[in-house]
């Protein structure tokens, strides 16, 4: 391999997703970008992300072209024992290795298998086939064990990770191994340092150039992400320099403030939920958003993390379009128990405006909210811009009550 074409694939990954239920888009591919997240953690450039179909001259194509960008090559999906999971074969092939039975893999997937009270599939012994001299990674949620090994063709060195397509089967193998494997084999990468700021209220473009201008001459890479109803502002940078980029880090946290929703991945649902803790009865009305605020606070809930919330929490869902929010709010929190927190949310107005409140005791909060998407049409872009707002406005106000 020439030292040129060496460079190039240097240090950089690629993730290869098999299954025709991805490029049909039954399913979405949410492994590439689990995976991507956690491998550039590592200070690993993901140079490439590619998709195929259950096909075997197809898959055979994808990985040579994934290792003439990348020296690691991440494989997920064609695992199982049905007859249009042969990613193993195809791998085996291409990397002129035989397949061997592994004796271990069997009894595991025997004992996993019975444990559950089912009976045993002859097929599922096709899960326990490996390319000589690979090593088998063992799968704590799952029947198909992953396996690794390094590769010599021509234009292909490097190394080859084959997992399951499941993501919680992915997840657990990462965990259980790969991340400390690649740690051990390439000691001189560097963590890089994500730093993120969700924003709303502004557009892409509008706050692309706001962070552009903020952060000239720093040297530091910017990316976006729009996400609705969030506008992502992303800054990488390497921890041993966090000191001296500090004075545009300032800086951009300082110009951004006023759209600035959340910072490094916080979740406005999780930060209400931790701010409830301790109080013994909560009333939420919500009259906007369509049940969207029962489904955020729901998926929460339903965690060991939240579990013993619910059992406080009272959650009344309608849908009111009215003339003017200011009369409703306060008709709300009139009627409102003292005795325990109220949070209320009112429908919107014809022009996009809707009321927030809460009260405990003889403490009360109002406020409005007012979307930026006032126009009817654009009632989807204003429903979750409305319940953003909400939870952060609840979970200051929650703040200011109890102080």
């Amino acid at each position: 391999m020439s030292p040129h074409h060496e460079s190039r694939r240097d240090q950089k990954a690629a993730i290869l997703a098999v299954g025709t239920e991805l490029t049909t888009g039954q399913i979405i591919n949410r492994n590439a970008s689990w995976l991507s997240e956690k491998i550039t953690s590592l200070g690993i450039e993901v140079i490439l992300h590619e998709t195929v179909a259950d096909d075997r001259p197809r898959i055979h194509e994808a990985i040579t072209r994934c290792f003439h960008a990348a020296q690691w090559v991440f494989i997920t999906g064609g695992l199982g024992p049905t007859t249009d999971d042969f990613t193993r074969e195809v791998v085996s092939e291409w990397a002129e290795l035989p397949l061997e039975f592994d004796e271990p893999s069997w009894n595991r997937i025997v004992a996993r298998i019975s444990s559950l009270g089912i009976s045993v599939a002859e097929s599922n012994r096709q899960q326990c086939y490996f390319p000589q001299g690979a090593e088998i990674l063992a799968n704590p949620e799952g029947t198909a064990s992953g396996f690794t090994f390094l590769t010599s063709k021509p234009e292909a060195e490097g190394r080859i990770w084959v997992l399951p397509g499941p993501p919680s089967e992915v997840a657990a193998i990462w965990t259980q191994g790969i991340e400390k494997t690649l740690k051990t084999l390439h000691p001189k990468t560097i963590p890089i340092r994500l730093l993120t700021w969700q924003c709303m209220g502004k557009s892409e473009a509008e706050l692309g150039e706001i962070t552009e201008k903020a952060l000239a001459g720093s040297g530091l890479q910017t990316g976006y992400r729009a996400h609705r109803p969030f506008v992502e502002i992303k800054v990488w940078c390497d921890p041993a320099a966090i000191e001296a980029k500090k004075p545009w880090l300032e800086q951009l946290q300082k110009v951004l403030a006023p759209w600035i929703m959340t910072v490094d991945g916080e979740d406005l649902a999780q930060r209400l939920l931790n701010r409830l803790e301790g109080y013994d009865a909560v009333d939420l009305i919500d009259q906007a958003t369509s049940g969207d605020l029962a489904r955020r606070l729901g998926s929460l809930l339903r965690t060991p993390q939240y579990q013993h919330l619910a059992m406080n929490l009272t959650l009344l869902t309608e849908w009111k379009a009215i003339e003017s929010s200011e009369p409703t709010i306060k008709n709300l929190l009139d009627e409102a128990d003292p005795d325990t927190l109220t949070l209320a949310l009112t429908g919107y107005s014809v022009d996009g405006r809707a009321t927030i409140g809460l009260k405990l005791g003889a403490k009360t909060f109002e406020t409005e909210i007012r979307s930026p998407y006032p126009h009817p049409q654009w009632i989807e872009r204003t429903r979750p811009y409305v319940l953003e707002r909400a939870l952060k406005i609840w979970s200051d106000w929650i703040l200011l009550s109890s102080s």
